[in-house]
């Protein structure tokens, strides 16, 4: 007994201090990676539209999952109390976080063959494939969650897979293609990036004074390159920091399912471990922005550019409406004076014909 009321405490501090903290810095993350993913400088830049849809995406999946974990601190949670509610958070959370995922994955290929020597791989790199395979990894992953709608319901309070035989296979399906391929690809493949680079580096120097002459805007890209690169090897190890617990919980939760005698010590257990893994996960989109900016040189000095211009806009706009107003007031007073003259020469008009009479 003491053990249930001590997870709830805890549950509910999570949700009512945790929760929202990681829902506001995390939303306005994804709204900054938005907007600056979006600047011209970026657009053309195949790696950059990966980062800027995985970064829509991160939102959805921060609103969808966060929400409700807050909303459940002062309310009933809607996700264990109605169906559809647990249908559609399970199906559209699955997928948005599904296509961040591999979105961040396409972005290491990308960038393996961009880094490349290869003349043909280097051409892989170009905006019309990457919003095509963009186009491809969004429409694959709404329509593969879709068992979620069917399978997912309400059972002892929690919302959760009601059949045993597609409980295993949503698990495996969910720990292999959600926690397991993403970051071995990215790793692999951030692997392949560093021994291009590396021999990028071995090229330079056999021919350098050549280089320095010729070559000053692959001198620019190479810098762009290794940024790059630390974004995703930095990124990759938040990854798997949040990520590794919940897929320990799946494969646990997948060899362990169909075990009918647990206590109800084990069940409260292992539904506080779960919610703790599923927070865990929230911690990587939350954490994307602050780690482009940290790691980035080019991200924190458009970051900069982009808070002074509205500092600027600001500036000026109000500098102009003060302008007008001194306009104003100028040729109010002006007015002013021009109809107090007026009215003196009248006065002295009247007074002379006054008199002449």
């Amino acid at each position: 007994m003491l053990l249930n009321i001590t997870l709830i405490l805890v549950q509910q501090h999570i949700n009512h201090y945790f929760c929202p903290i990681l829902l506001i810095f995390g939303v306005s993350g994804c709204f900054f990676n938005i907007i600056l993913f979006s600047q011209k400088q970026f657009r053309n830049i195949s790696c950059c539209s990966y980062f800027l849809f995985a970064s829509i995406t991160m939102m959805f999946v921060l609103l969808i999952g966060l929400v409700p974990h807050a909303y459940s601190a002062h309310y009933l949670s809607l996700t264990d109390q109605k169906s559809i509610a647990c249908k559609l958070r399970g199906y559209f959370g699955q997928s948005f976080t599904m296509i961040y995922r591999w979105l961040m994955t396409m972005a290491c290929i990308d960038r393996y063959f961009a880094s490349s020597t290869n003349v043909i791989l280097r051409k892989l790199t170009n905006q019309y494939l990457a919003n095509r395979i963009i186009i491809i990894v969004i429409l694959l992953w709404m329509i593969l969650p879709l068992h979620n709608l069917y399978f997912l319901d309400i059972k002892d309070g929690l919302c959760n897979i009601m059949k045993i035989n597609f409980a295993l296979y949503h698990s495996l399906f969910t720990l292999c293609f959600g926690g397991l391929f993403p970051p071995l690809i990215m790793i692999i493949f951030i692997k392949f990036i560093h021994s291009n680079l590396q021999s990028k580096q071995k090229l330079r120097q056999r021919n350098y004074y050549y280089y320095m002459r010729k070559h000053s805007t692959d001198r620019l890209s190479n810098t762009r390159d290794h940024q790059v690169l630390l974004m995703l090897f930095v990124q990759v190890a938040f990854y798997l920091f949040t990520t590794i617990p919940w897929m320990i919980f799946l494969l646990y939760g997948a060899l362990t399912y169909q075990i009918e005698k647990v206590s109800i010590e084990q069940k409260l257990i292992k539904r506080f471990i779960r919610y703790i893994t599923e927070i865990l996960i929230y911690i990587y989109p939350t954490l994307s922005f602050y780690v482009y900016t940290l790691t980035s040189k080019t991200f924190r000095k458009e970051f900069k550019n982009f808070i002074f211009s509205i500092l600027f806009k600001r500036n000026q706009h109000q500098i102009v409406i003060g302008k007008k107003q001194d306009q104003w007031k100028k040729g109010y007073e002006q007015t002013n004076n021009n109809s107090l003259i007026e009215m003196d020469t009248l006065v002295e008009l009247s007074e002379k014909n006054f008199s002449s009479q």
